[in-house]
């Protein structure tokens, strides 16, 4: 799924179109690895973690793109989100 995207990160402006998409695992919360990252990708990765969708609105830094649940609706409308209140998203 194609995004459009306005962020500002790293002290820099981006603007431009982000390809989205859903991964699907035989197993819950496979291992995470840096595996296939880019150079500049692996230096600016500060951690990565597997997180439930309901546990969003927690985490202290914001979730970008802002409008991930719609993104999550479009690309797995049978995910656990199907069922929340629309107000969450």
């Amino acid at each position: 799924m194609l995004v459009d995207r306005d962020v500002h990160w790293n002290g820099e402006r981006y603007t431009g179109t982000e390809h989205f998409f859903a991964a699907h695992f035989p197993t819950d919360r496979p291992p995470l690895s840096r595996t296939g990252l880019l150079p500049d990708e692996q230096t600016s990765l500060d951690t990565h973690t597997w997180i439930t969708w309901s546990d969003l609105p927690t985490l202290q830094d914001p979730v970008e793109p802002p409008q991930l649940l719609e993104i999550l609706d479009a690309l797995a409308p049978e995910g656990p989100w199907r069922d929340r209140d629309r107000g969450d998203a």
